[in-house]
Parts: structure tokens; C-alpha cells; sequence
């Protein structure tokens, strides 16, 4: 009996080395923005979310992108294109989120909302200068 206990205890130990090995790392998700130029467009995003929690349509006061999409994404699988308008941060906590939106100056119209999977999130123009409503205001 005296003979198996060590056997038995290295075949544990080997055991847990090998399940040790193959558990992987979870997968992290993240929030990103992204801006249409019309309803369709906003309405179609939607329409293929087929009701997942994962998306949610904004409307902002840009007259040239009046819509925004966050989406919930798998982090290192984003492609944000370069001319996109909109910018997204995502915080752990709505007291650095709140921290963050005051900071900002007001011509970035941010918005600041608490996403379902319990973060939030921080959208606003990336550039100040890029609203055509200070294009519209100005004289012609």
C-alpha cells in the first residue's frame, strides 16, 4: 500500500501540470464606435444585431454622421477606418467614465453611458472641428 502513495501522488501532480497547460486565457471584450450618415444605415446595424444586447444605436447632434453605433467587440479582432469621426472609451466604472466626460471640452459632444455588461463607456468626436454645425453657423 506503502508502494502506491507515491505513484499516485506523482501521477496527481503530472495530472494538474497537463490540465494546468491547457487552460487558455479568457476572452476580453471591449466597446467601439462607429458613426452612419442616415437612419437606413443605423437601422440596418440593428436589424443584423437581431435584438443582441451587443449593439446599441445612439443619436448624436452631428449633422453629417447624426447616428452611432457601439458595438461590444472581442479585443485584438478591431478595425476602426481611419476616418472615422468617433472615438470610444471604455472605463471599468462610472466614476472614472464621469471623470473623464467632464474633462472633455464641450464642442466633442460626449456622451457618457453604462453598457450591459456593467462598464461604461465615453463616446465623442475625435477632432473638435470636424461638426458641420460650426460649417453651418458660419457666414456664407
Amino acid at each position: 500500500m506503502t508502494r502506491f502513495l507515491p505513484a499516485l501522488g506523482f501521477v496527481v501532480l503530472f495530472g494538474a501540470a497537463v490540465a494546468d497547460a491547457q487552460t487558455t486565457k479568457p476572452i476580453r471584450y471591449t466597446w467601439i464606435a462607429t458613426s452612419c450618415a442616415n437612419w437606413n444605415c443605423a437601422a440596418a446595424e440593428l436589424v443584423l444585431a437581431d435584438g443582441s444586447p451587443n449593439v446599441i444605436i445612439l443619436p448624436t447632434s452631428n449633422e453629417e454622421r447624426p447616428w452611432l453605433i457601439l458595438r461590444r467587440v472581442e479585443e485584438g479582432s478591431i478595425f476602426i477606418p481611419e476616418d472615422e469621426p468617433f472615438a470610444c472609451e471604455v472605463f471599468e466604472g462610472v466614476t472614472a467614465a464621469t471623470a473623464r466626460y467632464s474633462a472633455m471640452d464641450s464642442c466633442h459632444g460626449a456622451i457618457i453611458l453604462n453598457v450591459p455588461d456593467g462598464k461604461a463607456v465615453v463616446t465623442s468626436l475625435q477632432k473638435c472641428g470636424s461638426t458641420s454645425k460650426r460649417r453651418a453657423s458660419s457666414p456664407r
